[in-house]
This record gives C-alpha cells, sequence and structure tokens, in this order.
C-alpha cells in the first residue's frame, strides 16, 4: 500500500472519528443542560473535539504533501525516462546494425552478449517504471476489443523459440468456447503473462512448459484463468508466501544461476489486482510450479462476427510499398536520428531530418511527406506542441498529414496525451526494424472497408482492390462498418446500399459524422442504387457503381479517381 493510500484512510477514519465525537458533545451538551457540572463537561468535550480537528488538519497537510511528493516523483521518472531510453535506443539500435555487417565468430558472440544484456537491462528498467507508476497510483488499465487467440498464438510463438533454445516444449490448451473476441487491457495482460512464462523457461532445464487458459464462470465479467506449469526446480515451501509481494529470486538448488530482482513477479501480482483478478502458485520444491492468475474480461459484441474485420493483405509486400516513399523524421538527439535514419534508408524510404517541431512545421509545409515520425521531447518546439499546430492549420485549409510519435517516456498516459495532440500512433523508444517497418506500411498502404453482405460483388471489389495493391478490411453490416471507421482511417470505402442493406446511406451519413471530429475525408462509393435516392452523388456518398459489379467498371473507377 502506498503511502498517499495509508494517508488517505487515516484522514477518512478521523474524519468519522470527529463527527461521531460531535455527535456525542451534542447528546452531552443536551443530557447536561442546566446541570453544575455541564460547564466542565463541555469544556472536556471542547478539547477532544479540538485534538481531533487538530490531527485531521495535522494529517490533511501530510496528505497534500505526500501528493507534491508523488507528482514531483511521476514527474522525475517521466524525464529520467527519456533520459535512459534514449541513450539504450542507441545501444540497442547500433547493435542492431553492426550485427547486420560482415563480422568474425568472436565478434559475433561478442555482440550478441552485448545485445542480450541490453534487452534484459531494458526489461528491468521497465519493471522498475511500471512498479514505481503503481506504488504512486498512477498506472491505469486502458480496456480495448482484442483478439485473445491471436494474442496467445503470437506470444507464445515467440517465447517457444526461447524455450527451443533451452531443449524444452512449450505447450499451450484454450478451453472450448472461451470467445475470441474479448474486451481488457491486451498490453497488461501480454506482460503478466510473457513474465510468467518467461520465469517457468528460465527455471526449467528439462522437460516442459505448459499454459493452459480456461473459464471459471461469471461475475460482472467472464473470469479467465491461466495456469502456467512447468518442470523446473519447485519453490522452496518458506518462500512461496511472500514471492509476489518481497523483491527477489525464488530461490533454491539454481540459485546463483537463475538469480534476480524478482521485479517481474512482483509488478505482475499488481498488474492482476488492477485488474481485479487473483494470482498464487501450487509447488514441490524439485518437482516443479504451477503459477496462475485470474483475469476478468467482457465478451465483446463483436465476438458475433469472431473479428471486429477480416483484414486480407496476403499479397501485400511491405518493401514495395516503401520503396521511395519520403519520410520527415524531427528528432533532436544525433544517435537516436541517426539510427532511425539508417533504418529507414535500408527500408528504400526516403528520409529528411529536422531537429524540432518549428522546422518539422516548415518542412510539412511543402507537402511532399507521406509520414512524418515526430520526437515528443525537443528543443525550441516539442513535438505536442508541433502537431497541435499542424491539426489546427489543417482545420483552416485542409489536408491531412499522418503523424507518428516517437516517445522515450513509456509511461501511463502518454499514448492518450500523443492521440490528444493530434497524433495517429506512436513508437516507444528503443525503436526495433520491424516495429517501424509495421508502422510505415500501415500508414503509407491505401486502405479500403468494404460493407457488404453480398459475397460475389464482396470478392469481385475485394480481389480488384488486393490487385492494386490496397489494404482490405471487409465487414457485412452496417453497425459493423461505422465502428471500423471509429478505430480506423479509410481512403475508401465500399457500401452496399441496394436492398436488403438499405441502411448503406445512413451508415455513410454516420461515418461522415466521425469524420467532422478526426478532420479526415474517405472517398466512398454506393454499389447500386438505393431505393428512393437518386443516382447523384451527395454529402454522404461520392459516387456509385452498378450491381452486380463489373471488376472492369470498378478498376475504371479507381483509376478514375487515383487521377483526380
Amino acid at each position: 500500500m502506498s503511502e498517499i493510500t495509508r494517508l488517505k484512510q487515516r484522514v477518512h477514519a478521523l474524519e468519522q472519528e470527529l463527527e461521531l465525537q460531535k455527535k456525542i458533545t451534542a447528546d452531552l451538551h443536551k443530557r447536561h443542560e442546566g446541570s453544575l457540572d455541564s460547564g466542565a463537561g463541555a469544556d472536556c468535550d471542547i478539547r477532544i473535539e479540538e485534538e481531533a480537528e487538530r490531527r485531521t488538519r495535522d494529517l490533511r497537510v501530510a496528505l497534500e504533501q505526500a501528493g507534491r511528493e508523488s507528482r514531483r516523483k511521476s514527474e522525475f521518472l517521466a524525464n529520467i525516462s527519456h533520459e535512459i531510453f534514449t541513450p539504450m535506443d542507441g545501444i540497442l539500435g547500433m547493435t542492431g546494425l553492426v550485427l547486420e555487417t560482415e563480422l568474425t565468430q568472436e565478434q559475433r558472440q561478442y555482440l550478441e552478449m552485448v545485445s542480450a544484456s541490453a534487452d534484459r537491462l531494458l526489461g528491468l528498467l521497465n519493471d522498475i517504471l511500471d512498479y514505481s507508476q503503481i506504488e504512486a497510483g498512477k498506472l491505469r488499465l486502458i480496456p480495448e476489443d482484442f483478439d485473445l487467440f491471436d494474442l496467445l498464438e503470437c506470444d507464445l510463438y515467440i517465447l517457444k523459440l526461447a524455450a527451443e533454445h533451452k531443449k524444452i516444449d512449450l505447450l499451450h490448451y484454450i478451453e472450448p468456447g472461451i470467445p475470441q473476441m474479448v474486451r481488457s487491457d491486451p498490453e497488461r495482460l501480454r506482460q503478466v503473462l510473457v513474465n510468467l512464462v518467461n520465469n517457468a523457461i528460465k527455471f526449467t532445464d528439462t522437460g516442459l512448459v505448459t499454459v493452459d487458459v480456461t473459464t471459471i464462470g461469471y461475475d460482472t465479467n467472464l473470469i479467465l484463468k491461466f495456469s502456467i506449469t512447468d518442470t523446473g526446480i519447485g519453490i522452496p515451501y518458506e518462500k512461496q508466501s511472500g514471492i509476489f509481494h518481497s523483491l527477489g529470486s525464488p530461490g533454491g538448488g539454481y540459485e546463483h544461476k537463475h538469480s534476480g530482482a524478482g521485479l517481474g513477479l512482483a509488478v505482475s501480482a499488481k498488474l492482476v489486482a488492477l485488474a481485479g483478478g487473483e494470482i498464487g502458485l501450487e509447488s514441490e520444491p524439485g518437482e516443479g510450479a504451477t503459477f496462475w492468475f485470474t483475469w476478468p474480461v467482457t465478451v465483446s459484441a463483436e465476438n458475433e462476427r469472431r473479428l471486429p474485420g477480416r483484414t486480407v493483405d496476403e499479397a501485400f509486400e511491405s518493401s514495395f510499398v516503401l520503396q521511395g516513399a519520403n519520410v520527415l523524421l524531427a528528432e533532436d538527439e544525433p544517435i537516436s536520428g541517426a539510427l532511425t535514419e539508417k533504418l529507414l534508408q535500408q527500408v528504400g524510404v526516403q528520409v529528411t531530418m529536422v531537429e524540432n517541431g518549428k522546422r518539422a512545421i516548415e518542412e510539412i509545409e511543402t507537402g511532399k511527406y507521406q509520414v512524418v515520425l515526430m520526437d515528443v521531447q525537443m528543443p525550441e518546439m516539442d513535438g505536442l506542441a508541433a502537431t497541435q499546430e499542424i491539426r489546427a492549420r489543417e482545420r483552416q485549409r485542409g489536408g491531412y498529414q499522418s503523424i507518428i510519435a516517437l516517445t522515450a517516456h513509456a509511461m501511463q498516459g502518454d499514448r492518450e496525451r500523443c492521440l490528444q495532440a493530434g497524433m495517429d500512433d506512436y513508437l516507444t523508444k528503443p525503436i526495433s526494424k520491424d516495429q517501424l517497418v509495421d508502422m510505415l506500411t500501415k500508414y503509407l498502404t491505401s486502405t479500403a472497408l468494404v460493407v457488404d453482405g453480398d459475397r460475389t460483388s464482396q470478392q469481385a471489389v475485394v480481389q480488384v482492390l488486393i490487385e492494386s495493391g490496397w489494404r482490405v478490411t471487409i465487414v457485412e453490416t452496417g453497425r459493423s462498418a461505422v465502428y471500423e471507421a471509429s478505430l480506423s482511417h479509410f481512403d475508401m470505402i465500399i457500401i452496399d446500399t441496394i436492398p436488403p442493406q438499405t441502411d448503406g446511406i445512413e451508415t455513410a451519413r454516420a461515418i461522415r459524422r466521425l469524420e467532422e471530429y478526426s478532420g479526415r475525408h474517405a472517398t466512398i462509393i454506393g454499389i447500386g442504387a438505393p431505393v428512393g435516392d437518386g443516382r447523384e452523388p451527395s454529402a454522404s456518398i461520392d459516387d456509385f457503381i452498378d450491381f452486380p459489379v463489373s471488376k472492369e467498371e470498378f478498376k475504371e473507377k479507381l483509376q478514375l479517381l487515383k487521377e483526380l
């Protein structure tokens, strides 16, 4: 429990005590009214009341002081994280670049050891920041709809590689009937799961690690239970009770070999508690251990369609999209800037680098950049202020510039501050090449949303778009289309506007209302003439194509729109 929480509880207790004392005093005054001793009794009661008020006042002062200290600590953590993660970005990035060059076997071995040590240090720094944020009561879960199966498959696949390196198996089982689309904080769930599975692999030298995902029923939410079982060294009985609260390794026969700070377990326990779940373990020394935790989730309304939207991009090649793209990099740190510039050049991107937000605004005025990578902390004008200025100018003159934040903070609320300033997305330093490529691919690819319940016309439209290099998301109802449009920007939206999909016009209107807030504008094409509506373009729908859809006609329409 943090100092602020304890002080709040003491103030609350004293306030209740004070109220009770006031009631007792009032009662005694009535009972002793007219009595000779009433004056002495009243004086005693007044002294008690004054003492309670003084203690409450002192505690309130202490609470305010603790609050100021907590705010100073948060500011310190934000600043120190920037100071730490910026050089870490250089260490990891430059090490990665050197590893891609011709090296002797000995040089490669040494550099891989440097990289592994830097990764461990980065993980420790993240745990320290999370632990401090939780202790200060600053960390909050951010719920969103996500694919639980995808999260498990992706993270466990990566962990499986670590298990294979130790020549042990990593297996997982998902109980039938568990919904695929759920709502919670996927990043924090992933953090707990990865921490516990990593620990299981770390303390297991032979045998296997298993991950079981089951349900234990509902309260107000669906309660998922994750059980991670290993055949490792086990945990001594005397260390089991405090393992989630004390910092240190679990101990046992491999204590020196597997020593660590124990922050991962402490952070995991606090995150599980924050989510409203429980965490525990079962272990016999020398016979392995089972760590388990429960995690409440809400079943997503989108679960009926299995996914919020089926993204079709099998024919897509990242390198094709990135070749020749113009990207503006606003970064004041020379090493981080040089690293990011080199990574971009390796994938064929044309890079222009500026050192602050003011220069970034001047460059964006030229209109030649598809994406801007904007560091958050810069001299003269920081990335947040620059983005706000850019968005203000766009509201006056039109147009839209994709801006991705580069932040070294990794602190609670950073993502929200970036989005509130008008940034589209963000990357946390240290930045990996894969993360950078994935992010640029997302914002350099033309995207289309196809809203069509007719399989034949849907297939024709999607095939033409994919062959033309578009990334396509498919939904089948107007409600789902509005949901997708609220999450992402699409360059083009194709909507079925003929019976029984007569809600197509209303769907287009709803999307236009969303655009009033986002400042973006998608080209909306209707399939077929809507009942009671002409074929003329309107404020909601820009153009129409005939039903049944002709691939040739749609290709021509795409070409005409491209030339406009």
